[in-house]
């Protein structure tokens, strides 16, 4: 280490309040008192350290000299691209200096050019009172000053003189100001005895500290404090341990003070950090270690130098001067400090890589930044723009964003079947359905049908795949967990029929047979009336297709919704007798219906058959009952048979004896579709003229009495599902569906032509979802139709960037969430919680966060009141659990977060990783060897 002190640099003997290195290193600037003036100077850096260049009179030492302010100069500091210089000084003011071309003169009047200069080029007024310390923000974006005035104001650096905020909340007079190094913070420190830190998002007060300054007594001139170039550390001035002058040290990670830097015998002034971390192999264990490095300056004249990796300083010099050390500058990339005094001299220490270390390269310091903050050194302007908060300070929320923000699924992916013939073990999730353990085992898939007309064409009726496994046996084609598997359409085989004659169409959706592969295994090589009677069926063309619970039918009337839209729609709202045989099947019970059974002198019969199917060969006939006018509609459940006739009358029956569970009704029109609910207690009836009609078969009595004439003015239905709740669903053939509240009175669209209808449904991937109509029913209902699954991909991605998209999403999602609620789907309920906070964190805006979250905790419902079976607790967090995996939400989740824990109880999370630091503070720290000799010994204390 080398001291040098040019006697040349000086402001004629008046005092040097501050001096600051340019980044570049060429220069240096200094402030202090001028003659009847504050005064400027920018000096020559070259000719302090090398003598040769000193001795050179072709190398100037003064470059540019400014005495513009009318007091002393209290401060001067370099912005980060060493375009600008800022001053302050006693006269309020606030200088910002630019260089021009070419050379300059000096003060009006002098004769003097300088080699540089430098113009005013904005001058700053807000303060009521002497500015005594600059800080300039990384990046340049702000410059902060402090004042006697007891207050901070921030200035925007991009738009001089416009002032972005004044910070009071000190008592006393405001001496020292300083950014932190990775844009979250600012801190300032006063002589009310305390250090306050500020937000920079918003720059709103966000920690007082004042433990270590209690016992301070006199003051200082100036207060400088330091952040560490890491951000994890930030070193006041004249702090006070057991009587002593101490520079504390503040810890970011919970704002501890238990640790100083000790030694000096008066107060602390200035404090300074280099500007980059340092890197050294440790003597003993020959590791690599990292650290800073740390310049001290005090009223007993003596300047101390620290590397936070050994216990005692670097080194110690005593009377440097001959008044206090008022500040220090490091040079950004090299080894020179430079301290000036109120004696008027400057003094430069130039040290040795040996001494001090390596700095840490570009890339060292983005991977250690990242791996602190989970973001690259400051480099990007919007990092620290009010209102704009990137920076990762909470170790949970560093955690969640290393994942990837996803769009939720209803179905989570874990629960997807290995492989399509097996279903999977149901993980546990809140959106994965119940699944019975008594479940019945999954069945074989039907057989289609391939009919050949009298011209020799060939017709193959498409499989029907029921949607639910909730009801009776699980739906054939999906797996248990109510997921559909694709693969097993492969399995099924194809039955050749004749016919001589073209069918007549049928306008009844229950007009057609459903044979079950099970069925078909079970009977005997005997039983060939199965084949005459999937020959007899097979004069039906295929129609729309049914919805679950309803047994499986024929397969030519169970084709999937999807084809509705193909070819020529059927004959609308007729009720059209059953072919003359007809089977429905429902796990071991088969009911066959035989329209003009018996012809009486009163008119035909039907009869209607049970039979019980007990081993694989035994088909037994358990009840039989006759109805007076065919049958147009029939529907099955574990428990019902529900047979709707011509004349308009419906039969509820018992499934195992044929005894009617109530008396036949009559309806004022026959029947065109028939269902029951999942779990068998409600039945329900739409008939030619809309009528609607719902019983509670365990209470016998009606449940929900309407019409749909209001939805069906351009279609006719062609599907009907009920839900154990008595919720009706309704869709039409061209894709239209609609779901009954008995609460409001009304018809909600589930899916229409509504351009935001299409835009949601499409966005959210609807069509994908796994088919499960008693857990998920909005949306097994959602996946059928154009608006799902016929919507042209390029109609979206050619509008991806388009404004309108993000509202149009918002709102889709708000209105699922009500419908799910007014159809009582929990499951689905907390699912568009979740996908509203997934669109809010990618998409949303801070006024719409705040809307949403402020809503849910309102007043409509306590924090700990459940809706839907869930609380409001539950909702906020899965909604706050997608915004922390966006950094730019940090300060909203961690605002809603403390409000959740504050009003529900709720704790923080256990398995809080710990941040990685760099540093080695003082006491942690592995020992030099060899300690420093002579007058470079100082003690030091560490609580």
């Amino acid at each position: 280490m080398k001291i040098l002190q040019p006697d040349w640099v000086t402001h004629d003997d008046k005092s040097i309040f501050s001096i600051d290195i340019h980044p570049n290193g060429d220069k240096f600037a200094t402030g202090g008192q001028g003659n009847d003036s504050g005064r400027v100077v920018i000096w020559n850096l070259k000719p302090v350290i090398n003598e040769e260049a000193e001795k050179d009179k072709n190398v100037p030492r003064i470059l540019c000299q400014m005495d513009n302010h009318l007091a002393c100069v209290n401060c001067v500091r370099w912005s980060g691209n060493g375009q600008m210089l800022a001053s302050c000084a006693d006269d309020r003011l606030i200088m910002i200096w630019k260089k021009s071309a070419g050379g300059g003169m000096g003060s009006f009047g002098s004769t003097v050019k300088f080699a540089e200069h430098w113009r005013c080029a904005a001058t700053l007024r807000g303060h009521a009172g002497d500015v005594l310390d600059l800080a300039w923000s990384p990046a340049d974006v702000f410059i902060a000053s402090c004042s006697v005035d007891n207050t901070v104001i921030i200035w925007d650096a991009k738009e001089f003189p416009q002032i972005l905020q004044v910070m009071k909340g000190h008592t006393g007079l405001v001496k020292g100001v300083t950014w932190d190094p990775v844009g979250k913070f600012i801190a300032s420190q006063s002589d009310d005895k305390t250090l306050k830190i500020w937000k920079t998002h918003d720059f709103s007060l966000y920690k007082t500290i004042t433990e270590p300054f209690e016992e301070c007594g006199g003051t200082t001139h100036i207060l400088r404090l330091s952040w560490s170039p890491d951000g994890q550390y930030l070193v006041s001035a004249h702090a006070m341990n057991g009587g002593g002058p101490t520079a504390q040290i503040i810890e970011r990670d919970g704002w501890k003070c238990d640790k100083d830097f000790v030694g000096h015998r008066k107060a602390v002034t200035c404090v300074r950090f280099h500007n980059s971390i340092m890197k050294r192999t440790a003597p003993k264990t020959n590791k690599s270690q990292q650290y800073c490095c740390l310049a001290v300056g005090a009223r007993d004249k003596s300047l101390s130098v620290w590397l936070t990796a050994l216990q005692r300083p670097l080194v110690v010099i005593h009377d440097l001067f001959q008044d206090s050390i008022l500040d220090l500058s490091w040079s950004h990339n090299g080894y020179i400090l430079l301290a000036c005094s109120g004696d008027g001299k400057v003094s430069c220490l130039q040290f040795s890589a040996e001494e001090l270390g390596t700095p840490l390269s570009e890339d060292e310091k983005n991977s250690l930044y990242q791996r602190m903050y989970g973001k690259d050194r400051i480099t990007d302007l919007a990092l620290i723009e009010p209102g704009k908060e990137l920076i990762i300070e909470n170790p949970y929320l560093f955690k969640a964003m290393q994942e990837k923000l996803t769009a939720p699924t209803l179905i989570p992916q874990s629960a997807a079947p290995a492989t399509p013939a097996k279903a999977p073990e149901p993980g546990p999730s809140v959106f994965h359905p119940a699944i019975s353990q008594d479940s019945p085992p999954q069945r074989k898939i039907m057989k289609q049908i391939e009919t050949k007309t009298a011209d020799g064409k060939r017709r193959i009726t498409p499989m029907f795949i029921p949607l639910n496994d909730d009801v009776g046996e699980p739906a054939v084609g999906s797996s248990g967990n109510g997921q559909f598997s694709s693969s097993t359409a492969s399995k099924s085989s194809i039955i050749t029929v004749e016919k001589a004659d073209e069918p007549v169409p049928s306008t009844s959706r229950s007009s057609s047979n459903v044979v079950d592969q099970d069925d078909i295994d079970k009977l005997t090589e005997d039983t060939v009336k199965l084949d005459i009677r999937l020959t007899k069926c097979a004069n039906q063309p295929p129609t729309t297709a049914v919805f679950p619970p309803d047994p499986p039918e024929d397969p030519k009337q169970k084709a999937p919704i999807q084809t509705m839209d193909t070819g020529p729609p059927p004959v609308t709202g007729k009720a059209t007798p059953l072919p003359k045989t007809t089977l429905r099947v429902h796990g071991n019970y088969r009911v066959q219906v035989q329209n003009d059974s018996i012809k009486t002198g009163f008119g035909v019969l039907c009869k209607v058959i049970g039979h019980l199917i007990t081993l694989p060969k035994d088909d037994k006939k358990i009840w039989e009952t006759l109805i007076g006018s065919p049958v147009v509609c029939v529907s099955l459940s574990k428990k019902t048979v529900l047979c709707c006739s011509l004349d308009g009358s419906i039969r509820f029956l018992d499934i195992h004896t044929g005894a009617p569970i109530l008396p036949a009704m009559s309806l004022t029109s026959p029947a065109v579709h028939c269902c029951f609910s999942p779990n068998s207690n409600l039945g329900a009836v739409l008939t030619e003229n809309c009528t609607l009609r719902v019983w509670d078969l365990q209470e016998q009595c009606v449940f929900l009495s309407g019409t749909c004439r209001d939805i069906v003015t351009n279609s006719y239905p062609s599907v009907m599902h009920l839900s154990d709740q008595g919720v009706p669903f309704i869709i039409l053939a061209n894709g239209s569906s609609f779901t009954y509240s008995k609460k409001l009175e009304s018809w909600l669209i589930t899916n229409s032509a509504d351009p935001i209808m299409r835009h949601g449904l499409f966005g959210s991937r609807i069509g994908l979802t796994p088919r499960n109509i008693k857990a998920y029913p909005l949306s097994t209902i959602q996946s059928f139709g154009p608006s799902a699954s016929k919507l042209n991909p390029m109609a979206f991605l050619e509008n991806s960037n388009k404004a309108w998209q993000t509202p149009a999403m918002l709102s889709f999602i708000q209105n699922q969430i009500k419908i799910t609620e007014n159809i009582n789907s929990p499951d689905e309920f907390r699912f568009w919680h979740t996908m509203l906070g997934f669109q809010l964190a990618t998409h949303g805006t801070e006024e719409k966060v705040r809307q949403i979250l402020d809503g849910l905790f309102g007043t409509a419902y306590r924090i700990d009141g459940e809706i839907m079976g869930f609380t409001k607790a539950t909702l906020i967090r899965d909604i706050l659990d997608q915004l922390k995996t966006q950094p730019k939400w940090q300060r909203i989740y961690t605002e809603y977060d403390d409000q959740l824990k504050m009003r529900s109880g709720m704790m923080p999370p256990d398995d809080v990783p710990e941040v990685p630091s760099p540093l080695v503070l003082p006491g942690e720290g592995e020992e030099e060897e060899e300690e420093a000799d002579g007058d470079a010994k100082m003690d030091t204390a560490v609580p």
